[in-house]
């Protein structure tokens, strides 16, 4: 429990709780704890489960989209100010770093007293929406200067695969590298799921036929119903696909990758005028990270898995 002074000092810098009597927020600080950060220590990750909304009772946290440039912050918080509240109000995922600039002092109030708070108080949810919306209009901002940069010096590689809409290599190896660092104690590793459509397709050139194509969009549209929000798809090349899991266990991932397997080899391919092609199969290698490993080495593994898979007779899964 936090004490009264610090209370009051909350009250008066918080934009979350700015003209909520105290009696109403008096339940809620007796259920918070107090945390403490050293400089440079992580708060949030993205992909990892966050049930906190944390207000900056003390010091200055940063928001980071990627680990790359520590020293130039996508927001700075400082006292008064919350984190975390979007991960809470939405599906618990974390989507950024929060990061500690200076030593810190934080609040950390649960998920369930943080929406009895929003439920029960129309200036609560008043606030929130503010908070909201200051948050949107600077990722707009964000957005818009990313695309500035882009007309000047064009980027050189996509992220999105145009032709299935899934992350590309070198989208999802930039997303891996933002799930790597730092590991949380008590969090399962991430796994990663190679897979490769078992007949070659040829979709090179721009003369290709949709009969060629579609069976890549059609596994790329079953990829993404059996995924979590947590996870990651891309098409590497070609035929081959690659899905990265998030925090889950080794088991949990072949047990993934079979149940692709099976909906792939079930589904016709429908092409847009209505005929149907004969369901393809899939052939996929999983494997799991390890502390050492790169996105490169981690690919490297999750090939020798799909070799296996193909050596042994295709339409089946290899570790």
């Amino acid at each position: 429990m936090i004490d009264e002074p610090k209370i009051k000092e909350l009250l008066d810098k918080s934009p979350l709780f700015r003209g909520i009597p105290h009696k109403v927020l008096a339940p809620i600080f007796k259920e918070a704890v107090l945390i403490s950060l050293v400089q440079g220590e992580q708060l949030l990750t993205p992909g990892i489960r966050n049930e906190h909304v944390y207000i900056i009772v003390s010091g200055q946290m940063g928001v980071h989209l990627t680990l790359s440039n520590l020293d130039e912050p996508f927001a700075i918080l400082n006292p008064g100010e919350c984190v975390g509240e979007m991960s809470v109000l939405v599906d618990s995922i974390v989507s950024a770093y929060v990061i500690a600039r200076t030593d810190c002092e934080l609040l950390a109030i649960g998920y369930s007293s943080f929406w009895s708070l929003i439920k029960g108080s129309n200036e609560s949810a008043r606030n929130m929406l503010n908070i909201l919306v200051q948050r949107i209009r600077m990722g707009n901002e964000a957005i818009a200067d990313t695309l500035l940069r882009e007309d000047k010096f064009p980027v050189k590689k996509a992220i999105i695969d145009s032709m299935t809409g899934l992350y590309s290599h070198h989208g999802i190896q930039e997303k891996f590298d933002r799930m790597l660092h730092p590991r949380t104690i008590g969090k399962q590793a991430h796994c990663l799921i190679l897979l490769k459509i078992d007949e070659e397709y040829d979709t090179s050139g721009n003369d290709r036929e949709l009969s060629d194509v579609q069976p890549l969009h059609t596994i790329a549209q079953t990829i993404l119903t059996l995924l979590r929000p947590a996870d990651n798809a891309a098409r590497l090349n070609g035929n081959t696909f690659v899905i990265l899991l998030a925090n889950l266990q080794f088991s949990d991932a072949c047990a993934t990758a079979e149940r692709l397997r099976a909906t792939v080899c079930q589904i016709p391919i429908r092409l847009p005028d209505g005929s149907t092609l004969p369901p393809v199969t899939i052939s996929a290698g999983v494997c799991k990270e390890n502390a050492e490993d790169s996105w490169s080495t981690l690919l490297a593994k999750a090939n020798q898995a799909l070799e296996r898979a193909i050596n042994a007779g295709r339409n089946r899964i290899s570790d």
